[in-house]
């Protein structure tokens, strides 16, 4: 019998989430031709890495910026839709394992049990030693994640997230991400101090809109 992945080492997470919770650092997303802040941690990470794999590659933005910085090894993409050319249309049609494997902003449209049953579908086509990237708005977020996007279906927040990775074998580092230009005013600086010290410490809530976790796969066999 499958097991049920949504309750999958249910109370060994609750008890390393009451144990220990790493700080999960900031980091600023923009629209911008060269790399945003979020961008360059993502590069810096899979630049030196054999073969990439894109899920939900959506207009091959990620693609087209990795490959202007730089990255010229392999780098495959995969989607369900038909306004752009893909590598594979589904995960049926992928043989081999790749060294990274990117899913910025998918598992939100699905619903809780597919959202993971496809991360563990990424962890069996990533290589040992491999690193994957899950990018998604973050549950806790002020603005509701579902009211941009109609077609968001689950919120995940990163503490949650960050356990359900672990207690299955990763080795994993995540950060908030916030929607805003790397430069700012003093006026927005000080605007922005103003409202997150609200939203947190009044609130109880996050500001930042989105959440990416980063999780190797440690090759346990050396």
């Amino acid at each position: 019998m499958q097991p049920d992945l949504v309750y999958l080492n249910y109370w060994k997470r609750k008890e390393l989430l009451q144990s220990k919770t790493p700080k999960f650092p900031l980091l600023r997303w923009c629209f911008s031709q060269e790399l945003c802040e979020v961008e360059k941690v993502i590069f810096s990470k899979i630049k030196n890495q054999n073969t990439v794999l894109d899920i939900g590659a959506g207009d091959l933005r990620f693609m087209q910026k990795f490959k202007q910085a730089g990255y010229s090894n392999i780098y495959h993409t995969q989607d369900i839709g038909e306004e752009f050319k893909y590598t594979y249309t589904t995960l049926d049609e992928i043989t081999y394992q790749y060294s990274a494997i990117l899913c910025l902003d998918v598992i939100e449209h699905l619903q809780l049990k597919e959202g993971l049953s496809l991360i563990h579908k990424l962890i069996d086509l990533l290589a040992p030693d491999g690193v994957l990237f899950i990018q998604t708005p973050n549950g806790r977020c002020i603005r509701s994640p579902l009211a941009s996007d109609m077609t968001h279906l689950h919120c995940y927040n990163i503490n949650d997230l960050w356990a359900y990775l672990t207690c299955i074998g990763l080795q994993v580092e995540g950060y908030r991400v916030v929607f805003e230009a790397e430069r700012q005013t003093w006026k927005q600086q000080f605007l922005n101090l103003v409202t997150r010290y609200m939203i947190t410490r009044i609130l109880g809530l996050d500001y930042a809109d989105n959440i990416i976790l980063i999780a190797y796969k440690l090759n346990l066999t050396q």
